[in-house]
């Protein structure tokens, strides 16, 4: 990976962070500090790795597809299946 990468997936993270948070203006600043294309390719690669990894810790083990797939039902369904990790937007 290459600096420009590590960055982008600083940036990628750090916007998780702040979008967390409710930090709207740390979000602007992230969005106008890089293209958002590049922030979205990054993003892409961010979520492909975390649902590898986190497919590797349940049992029994499952696929990234199969991770995501996991996280988009849970971003569906309403209630508090983030526990308190989420602000309130």
């Amino acid at each position: 990976m290459d600096d420009s990468d590590l960055e982008l997936t600083d940036a990628v993270l750090s916007m998780a962070i702040a979008a967390g948070t409710g930090d709207e203006e740390a979000l602007e600043l992230f969005l106008r500090a890089s293209d958002p294309a590049h922030l979205a390719v990054a993003g892409a690669d961010v979520i492909w790795r975390m649902a590898t990894a986190l497919g590797q810790m349940v049992d029994p083990p499952r696929s990234p597809p199969q991770m995501i797939h996991v996280f988009a039902q849970a971003l569906r369904q309403p209630g508090d299946e983030f526990g308190d990790a989420v602000a309130d937007p």
